[in-house]
């Protein structure tokens, strides 16, 4: 009882620095702006098929990002946050404030995977609506021409897929982990990402264009494919977390 009291002290602790920086906010809004700007492309790729009705779900997606990684701008943006975190802790001269409130260095990682898994799904949320806001805003723009003048965008897809709130949460999660490992977030951000897409490939029914690649190098290495994939997201996981852990105790406090 008193490691879930302490682990939601950590969370609590971390939700209010978030709310309290202005970074956030600026973070939030430039994966709101990275959405609505890969969607552009792929709209227009939509309208110049001559049948973009049947595009318009792929097209709110994220187009070709979206079959690389689900949700692919709210996990880098959950990544950036979530790594943010941690070594900001340490750039700004804040950890000793933030363990002498916290002690528990474990409780305090829980924390912060815990924000930065609700992060992932709040933007996974926002960049999803704003793909869906600019896809009516090109449609409308096209609706000059004969292929984009019938097309119809349900409300529906406005709403994330299950994978793009998983992959967003998972983003944020792997931010978390890798910052006190890589100690930069300019390093842990796109590291995490490129994680979550790896993982992304082998899922079950992935579309992306590096699944074939990704199992080609693990049969190279004498693995089972499916098993695998199947074991990667928890293996991943685990040992990242061991790694935060040892990573965390070993770091020196000024």
């Amino acid at each position: 009882m008193t490691a879930l009291r302490s682990v939601w002290n950590a969370a609590a602790y971390e939700a209010t620095r978030l709310r309290t920086r202005r970074s956030t906010l600026g973070a939030v809004g430039l994966a709101v702006f990275g959405s609505a700007l890969a969607t552009l492309p792929a709209a227009r790729d939509a309208v110049d098929s001559g049948y973009p009705q049947q595009h318009i779900a792929w097209v709110v997606a994220g187009g070709t990002a979206a079959m690389i990684l689900p949700g692919a701008v709210a996990v880098l943006g959950a990544a950036w946050l979530g790594a943010g975190m941690v070594t900001e802790d340490y750039r700004y001269g804040i950890a000793l404030t933030t363990y002498t409130r916290l002690p528990r260095r474990g409780a305090q990682l829980l924390g912060k995977l815990a924000v930065a898994l609700l992060l992932g799904l709040v933007l996974a949320s926002a960049t999803r609506l704003a793909a869906y806001l600019t896809a009516l805003g090109g449609f409308a723009l096209a609706h000059g021409s004969s292929a984009a003048e019938h097309v119809s965008i349900g409300f529906v897809l406005a709403l994330p897929t299950p994978a793009e709130y998983l992959f967003a949460g998972f983003g944020g999660v792997l931010g978390v982990l890798l910052a006190p490992v890589l100690r930069l977030r300019v390093l842990a951000a796109p590291a995490a990402w490129l994680a979550a897409a790896l993982v992304a490939a082998l899922a079950p029914g992935s579309r992306s264009p590096y699944t074939q690649d990704a199992v080609y190098g693990m049969v190279r290495l004498g693995l089972p494919a499916e098993e695998t994939a199947l074991a990667l997201p928890a293996l991943l996981v685990s040992g990242l977390l061991l790694a935060a852990l040892v990573a965390l105790c070993r770091r020196r406090i000024d």
